[in-house]
C-alpha cells in the first residue's frame, strides 16, 4: 500500500540491550504513526526490544571482526559509511538519525553524500577517556556538517557550544518506553531486595555497592544486580570474597526487566560517568526510592537530593554506605521518595518526548 508519509532512519550499531537501543525502539515505535522507519545497524542482531511490525531494520554486516590496527579500522569504517549510503540511497531516505559518536558521524557522512539532513545524538558523556582518540578528531571536524545535535542534558550542551552553534542544539531527555510503562505493578509486594541495572564495565562500579551490602551486611536483605560485561568474573569474585553468594545475584540477559523493578525496595547507582542514566529514570518511574553517585551528567537533572531521592559523590564509599542504611532502615523515607520519584517520572513519558523530536524533524525535513 502507497504511502506518502517521509522516510527516517535511525543509524546505530546493532539493537543489543542497551540504553541508546532501548530509546531508539522506544521513538521508533511512536514515530512510526507519522513517518515510514528504518533502522539502520552495522551488524545484524535480533532487536533485543519490542519494534512495531511496519519498522524496518537493515544491517551493513552479519557480524565484524574487530580491526587489529589502525588502517584496519579506516578501513571499516570507510565501508560502513558505504555501506550506510547505499542503503540510505536504495531505501529513498528523506532524514537520517545517528545515536552515538560513531553512528553520529558515519550518518552525517552517509547523509551529505546523499544530499539529505542529518540529525546526531550525543548519548555518550563527550569527556570520557574511552571514547577513542580517533573519533574525537573525527567528531571535531564531522559534527559541524550535520543539521542539529540533540544532547540530554544542560551541562553536555555547554560542551559542545564551542563546537556546534547553539541555535543547532536541542536538550531532549531520554523517553521512557510506553510498554515499559504499562508493566508497572504498584500492588506488586516488594521484597527486600536492593536493585542496580546497569552493564558490568569499570564506569558502573558495581563493585562500590558489593563493598557497601557488605558492610551493612542488613538481615533479610539482598543485592539483584542485573548486567553483562567484562567485569563480571571479577565482581563474582569479589562477592565470593565477601562470603555473600547467597546474597548477591548478578544476572545477565534478563528482558522482563519489569519485574526486578516491581519487586525491589531500594535501587542503587554507582556509575562514575553517564551520558544520561536510563536506568535511573525508570527505577524511579517504577517509584523505586533511589541512591545516585552524582557523576557528571544525568543523575543531578533527576535527582534532587534530599527530596526524590540521595546523590553522593563518586568516590565518597562511606556516605554511599550510610544512605544505603539510611533506606534500608527508615520505611517512611522509603515511601516519601517512593512518591516523589515517580512523579519526577512523568515528565519523561514517550509520548512527551517524542513529541519533542518530531517537532525537531519538522524543522529538517522537506
Amino acid at each position: 500500500m502507497k504511502t506518502n508519509k517521509k522516510k527516517i532512519a535511525f543509524v546505530i550499531g546493532a539493537l543489543r540491550p542497551g540504553g541508546a537501543e532501548r530509546v531508539i525502539s522506544t521513538l521508533s515505535n511512536e514515530l512510526v504513526e507519522k513517518y515510514q522507519v528504518t533502522i539502520i545497524t552495522f551488524t545484524k542482531s535480533d532487536p533485543f526490544y519490542p519494534l512495531d511490525s511496519r519498522i524496518k531494520v537493515v544491517s551493513c554486516f552479519d557480524d565484524i571482526d574487530k580491526p587489529t590496527s589502525a588502517i584496519g579500522s579506516i578501513r571499516l569504517n570507510f565501508e560502513l559509511t558505504r555501506r550506510v549510503s547505499k542503503i540510505t540511497r536504495n531505501e529513498q531516505i528523506d532524514l537520517l538519525i545517528g545515536f552515538i559518536t560513531s553512528a553520529n558521524i558515519i550518518a552525517t557522512i552517509a547523509a551529505k553524500l546523499n544530499n539529505i539532513p542529518c540529525l546526531i545524538s550525543e548519548r555518550n558523556n563527550p569527556l570520557s577517556n574511552s571514547i577513542p582518540k580517533f573519533w574525537l578528531i573525527l567528531r571535531k571536524h564531522v559534527y559541524p556538517m550535520a543539521n542539529h545535535l540533540i544532547v540530554q542534558t544542560k551541562n553536555v550542551k555547554q560542551i559542545y557550544v564551542p563546537l556546534v552553534k547553539s541555535r543547532d542544539i536541542s536538550i531532549l531527555p531520554n523517553p521512557l518506553s510506553s510498554e515499559l510503562s504499562l508493566l508497572r505493578n504498584e500492588t506488586h509486594p516488594r521484597e527486600n531486595i536492593i536493585l542496580s541495572v546497569g552493564r558490568l564495565t569499570n564506569d558502573k562500579q558495581h563493585h562500590k555497592l558489593i563493598n557497601a551490602f557488605h558492610t551493612l551486611e542488613p538481615e533479610g536483605w539482598k543485592v539483584m544486580i542485573i548486567g553483562a560485561g567484562p567485569k563480571k568474573e571479577s565482581l563474582i569474585e569479589l562477592i565470593k570474597s565477601h562470603d555473600l553468594g547467597d546474597k548477591i545475584e548478578i544476572l545477565s540477559h534478563i528482558k522482563d526487566i519489569h519485574n526486578y523493578y516491581n519487586k525491589a525496595s531500594l535501587f542503587v547507582f554507582t556509575s562514575k560517568s553517564e551520558g544520561f542514566p536510563n536506568a535511573l529514570l525508570e527505577a524511579m518511574h517504577f517509584s523505586l526510592p533511589c541512591i545516585s553517585t552524582d557523576c557528571d551528567f544525568g543523575p543531578s537533572d533527576l535527582i534532587n537530593d534530599g527530596v526524590n531521592g540521595f546523590l553522593v559523590p563518586v568516590d565518597d564509599q562511606n556516605l554511599l554506605t550510610s544512605k544505603m542504611s539510611e533506606l534500608i532502615y527508615e520505611e517512611k523515607l522509603r515511601t516519601q521518595f517512593s512518591e516523589k520519584a515517580r512523579e519526577t517520572s512523568e515528565q519523561y513519558t514517550s509520548k512527551k518526548v517524542t513529541a519533542q523530536w518530531d517537532a525537531i524533524i519538522k524543522t529538517h525535513i522537506k
